[in-house]
């Protein structure tokens, strides 16, 4: 590579015929991997294809068996993250790291502290921290401790840190699976201003409308190998769903569902729920809601950030208590005041976080799924392994020994250990908050096929999603929720993009129920 004259889409970092072997597995074989310079890098592939292996690897944490990294034009060997940082090399987890205890200029600087002899040096870290925010566009109070902070801004006080160390080369490892959709589009922002200052971007997604909006240069991974490679102009999304999967289906709404007329299995009405000291700016307050849920129907909830997905599902689930309003399953009101009371009911909640809300990460495949015993589902120990194999036949859970830790599964896996002991509650009502967050193309497939075999032999679902492909791909029936209210309730053949983005606009919420016609025309779309 020329030294004197560095040019935009020129290879900038190389990760040349690089293997990494754990035991029992080559997780990468061969893999070689190029960045070009000032460019957004996507790196794609279905959970277990490699993609967070070769990060770690480029990013210090991990040592290739064999293989050669090259930094412009030059070989380089990182031993650390340290390391990678010396180099101008750095990662934004999917995970996020920052500690909450601390201001945003703790931790920016946090580990690699400023001092002037033997004390913090702290008006130099404000100063460097409001400079790192000022390019990123977000003038933040530097005191302000990380844990009144959003998603969205902690990830930005990530950015700002590697920034502040002088990176020229960030990876962003599924940066907006957490976000709402305006702090996605602020990230999308802050990418192009970094791409024009001269940064390098390694972005890796399982949305794929974002990569195809985002993307200059995709390398696709399955297996611990490199399937593909090519441009911006080269790809679409069947090429993406083919290389991902070795398929060529894609995960598409079916253009015509036959409209049923089905038993009611739960009614709510007029439930409403007070903001609490946990919520921020008491957004997530519910007002008089009511709807229904037939028999074997698949229900979507849908809604921005903050509009009240979360929280219907929590207070249904009796996680939050209701200030007031009724709930009845088939016809016979239920007092739902604990998570108990609600088991009780058959009503059974599958959380949005799978790691923080839902796994027990230090036991076992069969322990994780027959935690749902402590709710009652008493099983012997025989009962129990021949249960959970059963369920994980059933869910083509890819799980070679049950008694294996539950951390060891792909995300899409883990996720269906979930779902597995939701349904070992023999539920009436299931309830699913972002049913496939941070899972792949393929397992996001199948996981919606397994949902809808379950409504054909008759359970009921309600689920949400920030995802409007999702949400299409899904429902029977919409409600969009905007500010706590039910703005809109759509059936599968009226489900839009322009009719779900209007409706759940805190701009056109009104208080009732629009139709899709309304929902689109209160929108200002054609």
């Amino acid at each position: 590579m020329r030294q004197g004259h560095k040019t935009a889409g020129e290879v900038i970092l190389e990760a040349r015929s690089v293997t990494k072997r754990y035991p029992g597995v080559k997780a990468l074989d061969g893999v070689t991997f190029r960045a070009y310079r000032n460019q957004v890098n996507v790196l794609i592939g279905e959970n277990g294809a490699g993609k967070s292996t070769l990060m770690r690897v480029l990013a210090g944490v991990e040592r290739a068996d064999e293989g050669d990294l090259i930094l412009e034009g030059e070989p380089i060997a990182l031993h650390s993250a340290r390391d990678a940082a010396a180099h101008g090399i750095s990662i934004v987890h999917q995970e996020l790291l920052a500690l909450t205890n601390l201001d945003i200029s703790e931790n920016v600087f946090a580990g690699r502290e400023l001092c002037r002899g033997t004390l913090v040096d702290r008006p130099a870290e404000d100063r460097r921290t409001s400079a790192a925010l000022g390019r990123l566009r977000m003038p933040m109070e530097v005191g302000t401790e990380t844990s009144r902070l959003s998603l969205g801004c902690r990830q930005i006080v990530e950015i700002a840190r590697a920034l502040d160390q002088g990176s020229k080369i960030l990876i962003l490892d599924e940066p907006t699976s957490a976000l709402s959709a305006a702090e996605a589009q602020s990230l999308f922002d802050v990418i192009a201003d970094l791409k024009r200052a001269g940064v390098t971007i390694i972005y890796i997604s399982h949305r794929l409308h974002e990569l195809l909006h985002l993307g200059d240069r995709f390398t696709v991974l399955r297996s611990g190998r490199v399937v593909g490679e090519a441009t911006r102009t080269e790809v679409t999304r069947q090429w993406i769903v083919e290389r991902m999967s070795g398929r060529d289906e894609l995960i598409e709404a079916e253009a015509q569902r036959e409209t049923l007329t089905r038993p009611t299995v739960l009614s709510v009405s007029g439930l409403t729920l007070a903001g609490s000291a946990r919520d921020e700016a008491a957004q997530a307050a519910l007002h008089d809601l009511s709807f229904s849920l037939g028999e074997g129907e698949i229900l979507g909830i849908y809604g921005l950030l903050g509009a009240g997905r979360t929280e219907l599902l929590e207070a249904l689930s009796g996680l939050r208590p209701m200030a007031a309003g009724q709930i009845a399953i088939r016809g016979r009101t239920v007092q739902i005041d604990s998570v108990r009371s609600a088991l009780r009911t058959g009503i059974v909640l599958m959380p949005e976080d799978r790691r923080r809300d839902g796994l027990f990460p230090d036991l076992s495949i069969r322990e994780n799924v027959v935690m749902a015993a402590k709710a009652g589902v008493i099983l012997s120990r025989n009962e129990e392994s021949k249960r959970v194999r059963e369920l994980a036949a059933e869910l083509k859970m890819a799980a070679r020994d049950i008694e294996l830790p539950v951390m060891t599964l792909s995300g899409g896996n883990q996720q269906k250990v979930l779902l597995a002991r939701c349904l070992l509650c023999a539920p009436t009502v299931l309830l699913m908050d972002e049913p496939t967050r941070g899972v792949d193309v393929g397992a996001k497939a199948e996981i919606y096929s397994i949902l809808k075999g379950l409504a054909a032999k008759g359970l009921s679902v309600i689920f949400t999603s920030s995802e409007i492909e999702e949400t299409r791909a899904l429902a029977d029936r919409v409600l969009v929720l905007c500010q706590g209210r039910i703005t809109a309730e759509l059936s599968h053949d009226e489900l839009s993009d322009e009719g779900l983005f209007a409706a759940a606009s805190p701009s056109v919420t009104t208080g009732g129920r629009p139709s899709a016609t309304d929902a689109r025309a209160a929108g200002g779309f054609a």
